[in-house]
């Protein structure tokens, strides 16, 4: 009887060559669409941070008269402390003034959450040592704290919810980069704006939270102007402004 025998082959060059060639085109394929699908996750679960944060405020805003937190505590020496804040704000958590996130925070109870998982920037910097302190991604729109003719609130509120006629049109929470030791952002501070694909999540002053893209031509607006409420005011993009009773977003 003749038995036959199995050879084993060996692959060769080319093929190997195939091979790898194959992988390396699948691999460019496939991962910019893990790297979205990874963006997406994040950008997701910036928004849950967001809407646990707009619950915070909600409850505060209910124990508070309707009130809206102030954007931190007067800084030192006028605030004398404890208590102090427990974020990377100004001088940093154990020595700076309570930041707005510190106000709210009884209401949350998780310092994580105002982080944004998307937000790379880094630890604060004061005087180039890193600021000690949980980061803070998230920080409070400029104008509910400087109003035009030069109104001021800053050191006391950030006004009353009930003198607003369109809260749920109105920006009161803005994403912002935790390095640059922000409570309070406008359109030409735009650090955190185009994080997630073009945009960031919002908290709206009613408290509920939503994504939005950034308009470009923000950029085009001189840092003066924003800077200015009674020229920013002019811009259309009314959600930045409370005292505005439009609710056309325009974005």
């Amino acid at each position: 009887m003749i038995r036959s025998r199995s050879h084993s082959r060996a692959f060769t060059l080319i093929e190997l060559l195939v091979v790898i060639a194959i992988i390396a085109i699948l691999a460019a394929i496939l991962f910019p669409v893990f790297s979205q699908a990874k963006e997406a996750a994040k950008k997701t679960q910036c928004l849950s941070n967001t809407k646990q944060i707009g619950t915070g405020l909600y409850l505060y805003v209910n124990d508070y008269d309707d009130s809206l937190p102030m954007a931190n505590y007067p800084a030192p020496p006028a605030y004398v402390g404890p208590p102090w804040t427990v974020f990377s704000f100004h001088a940093g958590a154990g020595v700076a003034e309570l930041a707005w996130a510190d106000i709210v925070q009884p209401y949350i109870k998780n310092t994580k959450l105002f982080k944004c998982p998307s937000d790379n920037s880094g630890q604060a910097l004061n005087a180039g040592v890193p600021v000690p302190g949980e980061p803070l991604s998230y920080a409070l729109n400029y104008y509910f704290y400087r109003q035009p003719g030069g109104v001021a609130r800053f050191a006391l509120t950030g006004g009353s919810l009930s003198e607003l006629t369109a809260p749920a049109s109105k920006i009161f929470i803005a994403e912002s980069a935790s390095k640059a030791n922000r409570e309070i952002v406008r359109p030409d501070r735009f650090d955190g704006f185009e994080r997630h694909t073009k945009g960031s999540n919002y908290v709206h002053a009613d408290t509920h939270a939503r994504f939005h893209p950034m308009p470009q031509w923000w950029k085009t607006i001189p840092s003066a102007t924003w800077g200015n409420p009674d020229l920013a005011q002019n811009q259309p993009c009314p959600q930045w402004f409370p005292w505005l009773d439009s609710t056309d977003e325009k974005w």
